[in-house]
């Protein structure tokens, strides 16, 4: 029999009540249905005959809905009464039994949420007695209404659970499982709440089933062998003689209850083997297992509890608290000191602590006690030593591996084997996450001389990549290694939790293997992005799926990067440093141009000219916008490695695609650069057309086509306004085409439709990028948007709109160094505002940035800051502007949004 579920009911008579029945906290709640009495605490409660109806008809469906229609019908049968009767009745029994027992469903009626009691077990004998007295004291009665007493079985839960919290998503979905099978496994890392989460689930269902639920903790069960005997003694039945699984089999078979087994993993087979058997002799039976690693059985269903969850960036307290973790954190801090509260000042603080416990429960509860003693921010600094830090649970009674995290990962350890434990501490130096083909070589045992000291001291044979992933998928199963997939297409990956981690750690260095197993990583890691680099412009993968494959080692490249930069490995360094330098978003300003810096000192030792043209190239692709003479130097040896490695080459047919490269990047870097001469710009591009490979994927002439864009916006190139947009367009299919995110070159697009003369098209292109951009974490595509719009509506004198969207666009500059781009628009938006003091200081300010890294302003640029020179110095003549452009030269940058949007003055010329 399924457990049952909400539904209307039918009228019900006192007779299918039992003699007596009691309910509600402790059992205080004595009810002898044919007496019509109603004992509380022993005590007579005095109940109308309508208010008693009421309770015999809630009694006799507990935990179902019953409506308003079915209640008048069941209490006023064949009458007709107003509802508000059904409400007075539902008050003068809640004055009787507290405000618990009654819910109410708004709109549709009410239910008992009391625990009656069920068939089959006597009375405690203090219930006997109260029940024998009033017996006694009635003259009708007679031996047979002396019938059995009855109370509830017992269930073995805790009298109390605390709170559930964050998990109600979780409840529901086990409810409709449980529905439809009869086998449930919840499956799920130690601590992560499977023990709290089952608990829940057999106290809210303890009252749709005939022989109520039962809580077998098997966790104290160390002898496979004894197994039945302590299901039993959960159970409260008995065995008898012969062998004890039959015996418990026939105990059990005509029982229709709900029984969960907890912590079944240090005894899978045995409990497999159990509960397998019990499927089949015992029909009534449905059972919830708790358990790291599933049972296998073909019965079972599998539901792999996450972790609670926790929010992606900074909320304010109202919001945070909407998610599972925080919500825990905030209530068990609140137990442990009344003078906590979540605010929006500590929520951030909150958040990152939760996401540094990996929303791991029971990491997250003992944190939560450490409140009063350290605050949250100690809470949060500590983390590294979060094994002697997290050792106090608030339940004392709780079994020893729930009181402290070490305790609980401990357990889960102890029941690895030799190899899958080898794994698990070899997997503490991936950082985030890694791939299966990462992992088989970083774990698998060495088998040259660079790898002696990961070479097999174990009693077990040697790991080699198979044996790798038998050990991976079992650490899987137990939940101790997470797998993170965004799509049913996409390569798994795999990661440790950081409790675990940490943990792992701690064996890797007990073990001697902690600088092997780093050196084993930074040099796999090496291996692979030399790899991608070739894959980059291979034309088997689009451009924006490659740079997003990549990112995903991104923590890793800078675990390896540190440790390669400690121990003097410059080789493993730049190889992985030239991949991710290609790969990094531009949104990592900060850390691009570090790394940047670093790789620039290690490129001028010896290395290997190939390796040395990757880092040139990559050094100017990182510079060009921002330092471009460091750019252009950059590119000028990349050009000059390239050329000499192709002079090297003996093939009759060389692959051309080197030098190309390096061309494209040079007249890439070189175009925004003032001091370049124009001719040797117009030579490099005519030899670049000549070594252009028709039969190249559109992957590789995205590199040419990219430098012409840049090319043809040199103001003395003299470019014709249609060939300026027909490269412009050519440069958006080939991204298309090359699976390269098209928003940077819409930005280019504008900018032509505006170096062509047709500022409205330039406008509305520019409305759409930025709708696309709305909202996405593309902050450097939307500094060169709103830069590129804001010249767009300039140019048609919309003052109003460019300065919304300049300003907009200020902050965004200020981070990724492109001041001098909207200093020449600032100088017209003043000018154009009739503001010719300010312009003349913004004319001022955006010739010395120009100045100071010798940007080739382009056409759009060169027409906007003339065209505020005009205006400026048409209002305040010659002498008095040079005044103001000489102060303006001087000023710093945090002094442009005061001046440029309205909110400052402008100095006075005798000062």
């Amino acid at each position: 029999m399924k457990p049952r579920h909400e539904a209307l009911v039918s009228t019900a008579t006192t007779a299918a009540l039992p003699v007596a029945q009691h309910f509600g906290p402790n059992g205080r709640f004595l009810l002898l249905a044919h007496e019509r009495r109603l004992l509380v605490d022993g005590q007579a409660a005095t109940l109308g005959a309508r208010a008693f109806d009421l309770l015999l008809a809630m009694v006799d469906e507990p935990g179902l809905l019953l409506t308003k229609n079915i209640l008048l019908d069941r209490i006023w049968p064949g009458l007709v009464v107003q509802e508000n009767n059904l409400a007075a009745q539902v008050s003068a029994l809640r004055k009787v039994l507290g405000g618990e027992l009654i819910a109410t469903i708004p709109g549709r009626g009410y239910r008992f949420t009391g625990r009656p009691v069920a068939a089959g077990f006597a009375l405690p004998s203090e219930l006997t007695l109260a029940l024998a007295e009033s017996q006694a004291s009635t003259p009708e009665t007679t031996p047979a209404d002396l019938a059995p007493v009855h109370v509830a079985p017992r269930t073995n839960l805790p009298e109390r659970l605390t709170p559930l919290i964050g998990r109600d998503g979780d409840l529901a979905a086990l409810g409709a499982l449980s529905q439809a099978h009869r086998l449930i496994t919840v499956v799920g890392a130690g601590g992560i709440g499977k023990t709290r989460l089952a608990q829940t689930f057999l106290l809210n269902q303890r009252l749709g089933w005939q022989h109520g639920v039962c809580w077998v903790e098997l966790a104290q069960v160390n002898d496979p062998l004894a197994l039945p005997e302590a299901i039993a003694a959960a159970l409260g039945v008995r065995l008898g003689t012969g062998e004890p699984l039959a015996g418990l089999c026939a105990a059990v078979a005509p029982l229709r209850m709900l029984v969960a087994l907890d912590n079944a993993e240090h005894l899978l087979s045995s409990v497999a083997r159990v509960v397998q058997t019990l499927l089949v002799h015992a029909p009534g039976l449905h059972l919830v297992v708790t358990s790291q690693t599933p049972l296998r059985l073909a019965a079972e269903r599998v539901f792999r509890l996450d972790a609670l969850a926790v929010p992606s960036g900074p909320l304010v307290a109202a919001q945070a608290l909407g998610f599972g973790a925080v919500a825990l954190f905030t209530e068990r801090a609140q137990a442990a000191d009344r003078h906590f509260g979540l605010t929006d000042a500590n929520a951030p603080t909150v958040i990152e602590l939760c996401r540094a416990l990996d929303g791991l429960a029971l990491a997250i509860e003992l944190a939560a006690a450490r409140v009063a003693l350290l605050g949250v921010p100690r809470l949060l600094s500590s983390m590294q030593d979060r094994f002697k830090l997290l050792t106090h649970n608030r339940d004392g009674i709780a079994p020893a591996r729930q009181q402290t995290l070490r305790a609980a990962i401990e357990w889960s350890h102890g029941l690895l084997d030799e190899r899958e434990q080898v794994v698990l501490r070899r997997l503490a130096v991936v950082a985030g996450s890694a791939s299966l083909t990462f992992i088989q070589r970083l774990a698998a045992d060495g088998d040259d001389s660079a790898d002696h000291d990961l070479s097999p001291k174990r009693q077990s044979a040697p790991l080699d990549e198979w044996a790798v992933l038998e050990a991976l998928s079992q650490l899987v199963e137990r939940s101790l290694v997470s797998v993170l997939a965004d799509d049913g297409n996409a390569e798994p990956r795999y990661r440790l939790l950081e409790s675990t981690r940490l943990f792992a750690l701690e064996r890797l260095r007990a073990a001697d293997e902690h600088e092997p197993l780093r050196r084993r990583h930074a040099q796999v890691l090496a291996t692979q992005f030399d790899a991608q680099w070739d894959e980059r412009h291979s034309g088997r993968v689009g451009m924006n799926a490659w740079e997003q494959q990549v990112t995903l080692d991104g923590a890793n490249a800078g675990e390896a990067i540190a440790w390669a930069a400690q121990t003097g490995e410059p080789v493993v360094l730049l190889t992985i440093a030239a991949t991710w330098l290609l790969a990094m978003s531009r949104s990592q300003h900060v850390e691009r141009m570090a790394l940047a810096n670093v790789c620039e000192a290690l490129s001028a030792t010896t290395q290997p000219p190939q390796l040395r043209l990757k880092v040139a190239l990559m050094l100017a692709r990182t510079w060009t916008n921002h330092v471009k003479r460091r750019g252009c130097a950059a590119a000028n040896q990349a050009l000059t490695l390239a050329r000499e490695l192709a002079r090297e080459l003996t093939s009759t047919e060389p692959d051309r695609w080197p030098l190309y490269r390096a061309l494209a990047q040079w007249v890439e870097s070189a175009s925004g650069l003032s001091d370049n001469d124009p001719a040797a710009l117009v030579a490099a591009m005519a030899e670049l057309r000549t070594l252009e490979d028709p039969t190249w994927p559109p992957h590789r002439h995205f590199a040419g086509i990219n430098a012409a864009s840049l090319y043809l916006g040199r103001p003395d190139i003299n470019a014709a306004p249609a060939e300026v947009l027909a490269t412009a367009r050519r440069a958006l299919a080939t991204a298309h085409a090359a699976g390269v995110n098209p928003l940077a070159d819409m930005g280019n697009l504008m900018n032509a439709e505006l170096q062509a003369g047709d500022a409205h098209a330039a406008i509305r292109t520019g409305q759409a990028l930025l709708a696309r951009l709305d909202g996405s974490r593309l902050e450097y595509s939307a500094a060169f948007a709103r830069l590129n719009l804001g010249a767009a509506l300039l140019t048609v004198n919309d003052t109003a709109r460019a300065q919304a969207v300049l300003q907009a666009g200020w902050t965004q500059a200020l981070v990724f160094d492109l001041k001098p781009y909207y200093a020449d628009y600032l100088a017209l938006l003043a000018a154009l505002l009739d503001q010719p003091q300010q312009a003349a200081q913004l004319v001022g300010y955006a010739d010395a940035a120009n100045l100071a890294q010798g940007n080739c302003r382009e056409s759009n640029e060169t027409a906007a800051i003339e065209r505020a020179r005009g205006l400026a110095c048409a209002a305040l003549g010659p002498t008095v502007f040079s005044q103001l452009h000489a102060l303006g030269e001087t000023l710093q940058d945090t002094q442009i949004a005061a001046l440029a949007f309205g909110t400052g003055a402008a100095p006075s010329i005798s000062a």
